[in-house]
């Protein structure tokens, strides 16, 4: 699913308002989260999408760190010399 999917998902909530998917793999919606929230959303649709998603607060927290420290190591990586 890439972040077009999401934000159809997201539209077709904003025309008719759903509840939470339900999915038997939460790590799978986790990545789904991760990969919107590394997109640069704006944050009431990322709030949205996690409410969608279940992702709870704590979690959207944690992730939300985890994608800021990948995204520093990468940045750290890039700039290394060799």
């Amino acid at each position: 699913m890439q972040i077009s999917s999401l934000n159809d998902l997201l539209a077709c909530d904003k025309a008719i308002p759903s509840q939470p998917v339900s999915w038997e793999v939460p790590e799978e919606l986790a990545d789904l989260y991760t990969l919107y929230l590394n997109s640069d959303p704006a944050p009431e649709n990322l709030s949205r999408l996690q409410y969608l998603l279940g992702i709870n607060d704590s979690t959207a927290a944690a992730l939300g760190e985890m994608g800021d420290r990948l995204l520093n190591s990468t940045a750290e990586e890039e700039n290394f010399v060799f």
